[in-house]
């Protein structure tokens, strides 16, 4: 069965306990999915983090992915799916240093929702009190242009994605497992408004995956991703929206967070990120005067900077132009061994300046218009 390479890459992210980091070694070891899959046993076992069991679901993937039943339970529950090697793939997480490979989405996400986005994180046992504060915040953000990011997690989430709708404005719920299933159950209905013309819900994980105590953390470096900033509305000392929060930090993204009542275990996590540097917020134009955020202010999306590379100034493209299209075309007319040269395509298909064709080939992409 030969797949594209859409589908080979889809099909990779279909194998269970691979994930974004190990895929990615994977395709710089070998270029490409399809040559992933086409790998022996023995050669992927090699490669960093990726044991024995794991070389043997790969080799395996015939019989333990069903990538065209995939396929067929996404478009009959609309949703699109977007891969890494799509040029409309989100620009804002391409930059991450472990993008999902593979973007699931029902409604619609929109390149210009990165330009004011904030990633609005708390607890799932929330008080009045935070409730309120991320309800209204969100609703300001949301009526001042931006886009609200979060998780659809009972709580501070759900607070935050109904004060965007309550503006009628955008806003973005990333989830920790399948879309053919919603998390809470009792959020379903919350979901199909934010996907009737308000936003997306999003996931990386196959369609009919649950979410686990493993990929809700997973799913909170897109979220830290995905927003300019991110703000902290309640957390105790151990809440995952304190992971979200030092991710967002990592990132070089500005990090701010409500303050509370100073008994209440739900205001430690907050408390703890204002000592630490944190930005202390009482109201959306906290986050909006920061961010130096106007209401009619347009502002150009970000670029990504391998785009600056072009096959006039960079030998691996020209040797592409000129026919020396396979790997091993490539090492020859370069000089290169395969292990120095193969993270390299991959970034570059990354880049969306190469794209893979079937064969183990790589061919040019159009230049961006």
């Amino acid at each position: 069965m030969e797949l594209s390479a859409r589908e080979a890459l889809i099909t990779l992210n279909l194998i269970p306990g691979l994930g974004s980091v190990r895929i990615r070694s994977l395709l710089e070891r070998f270029g490409s999915a399809d040559m992933v899959l086409a790998a022996p046993q023995n050669m992927l076992s090699q490669v960093q983090r990726i044991g024995p069991a794991l070389a043997a679901a790969i080799a395996d993937w015939r019989h333990c992915t069903q990538v065209h039943a995939e396929l067929d339970c996404a478009a009959q529950a609309g949703v699109r799916i977007t891969t890494l090697l799509d040029d409309d793939y989100p620009r804002i997480l391409r930059n991450m240093n472990d993008p999902p490979v593979v973007l699931y989405s029902r409604g619609s996400w929109l390149q210009e929702d990165s330009l004011r986005a904030v990633s609005m994180v708390g607890t799932r046992i929330s008080s009045p009190y935070g409730v309120n504060c991320a309800r209204s915040i969100a609703r300001d953000l949301a009526d001042a242009g931006c886009c609200i990011i979060s998780g659809l997690a009972r709580g501070i989430d759900t607070a935050s994605h109904l004060g965007a709708l309550d503006a009628g404005g955008r806003t973005i719920a990333v989830l920790g497992g399948g879309l053919t299933s919603i998390f809470p159950p009792e959020n379903a209905t919350l979901a199909n408004r934010i996907a009737d013309g308000h936003g997306a819900l999003v996931s990386e994980f196959p369609m009919n995956m649950p979410p686990s105590r493993n990929s809700f953390p997973q799913r909170n470096r897109i979220v830290a991703a995905w927003g300019c900033a991110t703000l902290v509305v309640e957390a105790s000392g151990r809440s995952g929206a304190l992971h979200t929060a030092g991710l967002a930090a990592d990132m070089g993204k500005s990090v701010f967070a409500v303050p509370g009542v100073i008994t209440n275990n739900s205001s430690l996590g907050c408390h703890r990120l204002i000592r630490d540097g944190a930005i202390l917020c009482t109201s959306a134009a906290d986050i909006i005067g920061d961010m130096g955020w106007e209401r009619d202010h347009q502002q150009q999306l970000p670029l990504f900077s391998e785009h600056a590379m072009t096959a006039q100034n960079d030998p691996v493209l020209s040797a592409i132009a000129a026919g020396y299209t396979t790997l091993d075309s490539l090492c020859s007319a370069l000089g290169v061994s395969a292990a120095e040269l193969t993270p390299q395509l991959m970034r570059m298909q990354i880049a969306r300046l190469i794209t893979p064709v079937p064969g183990g080939a790589f061919e040019l992409c159009a230049p961006p218009e």
